[in-house]
């Protein structure tokens, strides 16, 4: 659990530098619609996203999830992207770049938590 809230906190200040990027206000972040998804999608087993997440951590390639999943979990199709518009504005992911690597089947889940724990020792800012 505290794992989980670490790689929760670390995303969304993470998902807040990349909003702010683009004009977002930074209080938009801790409210509904930033704060507010992040924990929807990471705790519900009723998000999309959760369901696909749950089924890599699993083990299941991208295929595998995308042939089992009824509905579209719109966070796959949008890492790519994201990485993208990241790298044009200068915008540091490690997160994300971690989930790409486990999607391209370079890396297993499980290496993803032990990778962003040990980061770097400096305070993250969250």
């Amino acid at each position: 659990e505290n794992t989980k809230a670490s790689i929760m906190t670390r995303g969304l200040a993470e998902i807040s530098r990349f909003a702010v990027a683009y004009g977002a206000k930074p209080n938009t972040m801790v409210g509904l619609a930033g704060l507010g998804d992040l924990i929807a999608t990471s705790e519900s087993p009723l998000s999309r996203n959760h369901k696909a997440g749950e089924m890599l951590g699993k083990g299941f390639t991208l295929r595998e999830v995308l042939r089992r999943m009824s509905q579209t979990a719109e966070g796959l199709s949008s890492v790519a992207p994201v990485l993208q518009l990241a790298a044009a504005k200068g915008v540091s992911m490690p997160i994300v770049e971690q989930v790409q690597l486990v999607l391209e089947g370079k890396m297993p889940p499980r290496d993803i938590a032990p990778h962003l724990m040990g980061e770097d020792e400096e305070p993250q800012g969250e």
